[in-house]
């Protein structure tokens, strides 16, 4: 075995269950402010689904960055689209916003009113956890809900601030009394 083995980072993990010492996470390698109800680009899809309606009326201007979006339960989030003869061809997260829920249908805003182009949030999972859950950080201290790398929902009651909370979160719920009080910890 060759001295650097264990040492070069994995990114493509496989699964640890039943396999404590696998792939420890020992030492963060990275850390992102997480925002509830934020669009997860990093999903496979970036969060959404393709488009439901394509929508009529869309000025070819309408085609690059930061398009506004009708709010559904969040705020924030823009989109860059592309605009084939009206419709719109293309969506991609520009801003991922706050707040949002999966199932949230979103109209993109500048079409034929009506016709909007719609198309539905799919993930609000922590950016970079579909293969394993983050730990956390709380900057802010108090009770903690998160979804764990099983599902399960669990509420963590009076975490201390300046915590470091070593369970694999894939999704905070709630718990963050303002932006960045709660880090994913990689």
């Amino acid at each position: 075995m060759g001295s650097s083995q264990f040492n070069n980072w994995e990114p493509v993990l496989d699964p640890v269950n039943g396999r404590m010492q696998q792939e420890p996470r020992v030492f963060a390698h990275d850390a992102s402010t997480i925002t509830i109800g934020a669009v997860n680009t990093t999903a496979a899809n970036e969060g959404i689904s393709s488009l439901a309606k394509s929508g009529a009326g869309y000025p070819a201007s309408a085609t690059g960055a930061g398009t506004s979006v009708t709010p559904a339960g969040g705020s924030g989030l823009t989109v860059d689209i592309t605009v084939e003869s009206g419709t719109v061809v293309d969506v991609k997260v520009n801003n991922p916003g706050s707040g949002y829920s999966v199932g949230d249908v979103i109209k993109i805003i500048g079409g034929t009113i009506g016709q909007e182009a719609t198309f539905t949030i799919t993930n609000i999972d922590i950016p970079n956890s579909a293969k394993r859950g983050v730990c956390l950080y709380v900057g802010v201290g108090g009770d903690i809900e998160v979804e764990l790398e099983s599902g399960q929902t669990v509420t963590f009651k009076g975490v201390a601030a300046g915590s470091f909370m070593p369970v694999l979160a894939k999704r905070l719920i709630s718990g963050q009394a303002a932006v960045g009080d709660i880090l994913a910890l990689y």
